[in-house]
């Protein structure tokens, strides 16, 4: 059975010897998350997601199904895994948030600060949250074709190469967002994402935060503590990036 720092050795192998016009070489693992199996999908370049395969009960009263994205994001410096977790609800939708963590043992152990939405759908607090992920069971590699000259792979699909690698999110934090561009319509907030290069970037309503004008969907980053939200707005610079707290 495969353990993930073997995948990601593997990953980091192939990124050092494929020439650019070979094709991608990505591995699946199941694991177990509070009942249901989900599969993590690890490709070399890093890129990470993790989907339900077979959702337990309660979460398919969520709304989730087998393919739903849990999470998607990249492996980083010494087996780092950051990039975004999603909670589900019925009635109030999705909603993203950063995590970080990395392999412990056959277990994937990720932290984040995760929002609470409250009676009007809207955030009203934030909690720590803990996701672990056990291994169950090991597939072969597969191929995926490579992404052309000026994309990367994040999250399992080829998007528009960013002007620089994204600083890492930091466990713990904040009340600060690095917005990258508000919009009128989901779809622009989603592209401008795409030009970000995925990662740490997804799209938010500004309704889920006080301190926000409503009624715009924004290309944003966070919550951070106000010195990591300006690292990333500066690293969004050509796209006008700035810094705002939630509340």
């Amino acid at each position: 059975m495969r353990q993930l720092f073997l995948v990601l050795s593997t990953i980091a192998w192939f990124m050092l010897a494929a020439s650019p016009a070979r094709a991608s070489n990505c591995a699946t693992d199941q694991y177990d998350h509070n009942g249901s199996v989900m599969e993590f999908h690890v490709c070399d370049g890093g890129a990470i997601t993790i989907s339900y395969l077979n959702p337990r009960s309660g979460m398919a009263r969520q709304g989730v199904r087998s393919g739903t994205l849990l999470f998607d994001g990249q492996s980083g410096a010494n087996g780092q895994i950051f990039g975004n977790a999603r909670l589900f609800s019925a009635r109030c939708g999705v909603i993203t948030y950063p995590v970080s963590g990395r392999q412990q043992g056959n277990s994937i152990i990720l932290r984040g600060t995760a929002p609470v939405r409250g009676s009007n759908c809207r955030i009203a607090k934030h909690r720590q949250d803990t996701l672990v992920f056990t291994l169950m069971a090991a597939g072969p590699p597969v191929v995926q074709p490579s992404c052309p000259a000026g994309y990367v792979l994040s999250g399992g699909q080829c998007v528009l190469a960013g002007p620089a690698p994204a600083p890492a999110p930091q466990p713990g934090g904040g009340d600060w967002y690095a917005i990258a561009g508000s919009f009128g319509k989901q779809g622009q907030a989603q592209a401008r994402v795409g030009q970000l290069g995925g990662g740490a970037w997804f799209i938010m309503n500004t309704r889920q935060c006080p301190n926000f004008r409503n009624g715009y969907w924004i290309a944003t980053a966070g919550p951070f503590a106000k010195g990591q939200a300006q690292a990333f707005a500066a690293q969004a610079g050509r796209f006008g990036a700035y810094v705002k707290s939630c509340h």
